[in-house]
């Protein structure tokens, strides 16, 4: 038997988390031990993270969507809640948990509110966006080093450009491959390339043509069965030149699609349009999906029998769709996943926001055909020995454990 640890970090409100550890493979139960709770690094923290972590150099790095500040306010503390960059080595959490940057807003020029997904590593940068702030207040792309110094904001986006980028990157052959969720010439989002390495003109108060670093490849329209919106990140074909996607709503049923789309911008295609229902899913918020040869996989928040999410895979070849899991079917089944799959051999491992013995969310594992689903961890919540709750993003494998936060619970629970 293939023993399979997790731990996760976990936050309520402004300021808490855990991390829960020893999940062993195919079991649906585990100790539970907080290794480090937001809120606890005086006089500045990080609270309410909905991304996940990115692991380089031995460390985690993430981001929360908001600022814990004492009061009063340090000196030189950016004067509201937008969000900070924080790292730890997850063997030794207490010593060496570190704020590398506080997020400032828009009336600094800086980035608010990082969303979803976790930052992108390329050339001894990590790279990411956030969803407001920046000259525009239409978000940022920034970079900062993987030592965690040197932050700086690449790119304010804005509304012609495309906005409100909800997820990071993909790279190829030294490019950024990104989406937002709005903006662009029909205002419900674009598929675009950055160049890190060619410098970004000086950001000004108003919207300025198209950065030469910057390309929009692809607009989705409004009333169109292309999809619109998209929330979650990009998926690079091994052939280096085939990206795929989803889209949270659009499409015949306005329920998302899949699609994929040349690197260069050309043969936008659907893959799968989405009907809801008991036989499909429906509403990717901002999972994307993660591909094994001629097959994708991905989730779904709402579809499926009881309208709790599914588990699909599509080939890409003839577009055939399956549905490997239909969550809600038992009575502690994990229901409304938000994030995306971990690939791991023929498993995926994946999180689902409520559900589980305390419809709390729960941690899962099922294999790629479909076989063996099994819930792993039921999440409890601040009462259940200040247990966490509501995980909305992924999971990551380091060094045999699996690492992830949630939006709730905690031992502070503020």
């Amino acid at each position: 038997m293939i023993t399979r640890k997790v731990r996760y970090v976990v936050v309520f409100a402004l300021a808490l988390g855990i991390v829960m550890a020893a999940i062993p493979h195919g079991i649906a139960a585990s100790s539970v031990s907080t290794i480090y709770s937001f809120g606890t690094t005086q006089p500045i923290d990080g609270g309410v993270p909905k991304g996940s972590l990115t692991y380089v150099n031995g460390w985690l790095f993430g981001r929360t969507t908001t600022t814990i500040a004492t009061m009063p306010t340090p000196a030189s503390t950016p004067i509201g809640s937008y969000g900070v960059i924080f790292h730890f080595d997850p063997d030794n959490v207490a010593s060496s948990y570190s704020i590398d940057h506080v997020f400032a807003g828009h009336d600094a020029d800086d980035g608010d509110n990082p969303r979803h997904d976790a930052m992108t590593p390329f050339n001894n940068q990590l790279y990411g966006t956030t969803l407001e702030g920046g000259s525009h207040n239409n978000g940022i792309i920034f970079s900062i080093g993987q030592d965690g110094t040197g932050y700086q904001v690449l790119l304010s986006l804005h509304n012609s450009i495309g906005d409100e980028s909800h997820s990071c990157f993909v790279v190829a052959n030294n490019i950024l491959y990104g989406m937002t969720g709005s903006g662009g010439d029909n205002g419900e989002g674009v598929i675009f390339s950055f160049n890190p390495a060619t410098p970004t003109p000086t950001p000004t108060a108003s919207p300025t043509s198209t950065p030469t670093n910057f390309e929009k490849l692809f607009s989705f329209a409004c009333a169109s069965s292309t999809g619109k919106e998209p929330h979650g990140r990009l998926t690079l074909d091994p052939d280096g030149t085939t990206l795929y996607g989803m889209t949270r709503k659009g499409g015949e049923h306005d329920l998302g699609v899949v699609f994929s789309i040349d690197t260069n911008g050309d043969n936008y295609t659907e893959l799968h349009d989405f009907a809801g229902g008991d036989s499909d899913g429906a509403t990717s918020d901002h999972g994307y999906v993660v591909q094994s040869g001629h097959h994708l996989y991905g989730m779904t928040t709402n579809g499926g029998h009881h309208d709790d999410g599914v588990i699909f895979k599509l080939n890409i070849d003839d577009q055939s769709f399956q549905l490997l899991h239909k969550f809600g079917e038992t009575h502690h089944d994990g229901k409304n996943p938000y994030g995306s799959l971990l690939l791991v051999g023929n498993q995926l491992y994946g999180t689902t926001a409520n559900g589980g013995d305390n419809d709390l969310g729960t941690v899962f594992v099922i294999n790629t055909s479909g076989n063996n689903y099994q819930r792993l961890y039921s999440f409890g919540g601040k009462t259940n020995n200040g247990d966490g709750s509501k995980p909305i993003d992924n999971v990551i494998l380091v060094n045999g454990w699996l690492y992830g936060m949630t939006t709730e619970g905690g031992a502070h629970n503020q």
